[in-house]
């Protein structure tokens, strides 16, 4: 696993699904209005790709969570092959 900070020390658990990549929005929505959504730590988002891709084609939705694309960061360690997908 990572070992560039504290969380990668602990090795891979798994990957979130969308939905509960999704579900942690939801549940921010409730304490307060969400304006920005940053994907870093506790893992590489790129690694997990067709989730977290999903759940962003899911928060940019009008008709859900209407987050602009320009209110939402994909923090990379530089997963080459996947910056260019």
């Amino acid at each position: 696993g990572c070992t560039f900070c504290a969380t990668g020390a602990m090795g891979m658990k798994g990957n979130l699904l969308a939905g509960e990549i999704l579900e942690q929005l939801v549940h921010a929505t409730k304490i307060a209005p969400i304006r920005n959504v940053v994907f870093m730590g506790m893992g590489e988002p790129l690694n997990n790709y067709e989730a977290v891709m999903s759940a962003i084609k899911c928060m940019r939705n009008p008709k859900l969570f209407g987050i602009s694309p320009k209110h939402i960061t994909l923090s990379t360690v530089g997963v080459v092959p996947m910056i260019y997908k």
